[in-house]
């Protein structure tokens, strides 16, 4: 088997037309030029995503696994740039830091209102029962 074509961002620059329109997904080039016309969102959408590396573009419209899949057929090689999303585990821990972050900070929330408002609370009672 042949080892796949490498390209550059130069390489793909040169392809954001109607004419020839190649995007870059997950480190891999597609030319996607005979699927314009049949692309749901229109061709437009596509085209404003040419020239670059259009893997945040393409998981943010939040594409189905058969539409993954569909743009499989339009391989032509793989991009210099690499794959610009983060892998799974660094997506996973990132997440889980959040989550104790987020879970740290609304313990010290429940802790410290309660004592606020006690405080509030007897700051008032103290000014007003003088009277």
């Amino acid at each position: 088997m042949a080892a796949d074509k490498v390209y550059s961002l130069a390489d793909v620059k040169q392809h954001t037309t109607d004419k020839s329109c190649w995007l870059v997904v997950h480190g891999k080039v597609y030319d996607v030029t005979d699927f314009l016309e049949e692309h749901p969102g229109g061709y437009d959408i596509i085209i404003t995503s040419t020239g670059k590396d259009a893997t945040q573009d393409f998981e943010e419209i939040g594409h189905s696994n058969s539409a993954k899949q569909l743009l499989e057929k339009y391989y032509i090689g793989k991009y210099e740039g690499g794959d610009s999303a983060p892998s799974k585990t660094e997506q996973k821990a990132a997440a889980a830091t959040q989550q104790k972050q987020t879970s740290g900070a609304s313990r010290t929330f429940q802790v410290l209102l309660p004592v606020i408002l006690l405080i509030i609370a007897l700051v008032l009672n103290f000014y007003f029962g003088k009277k």
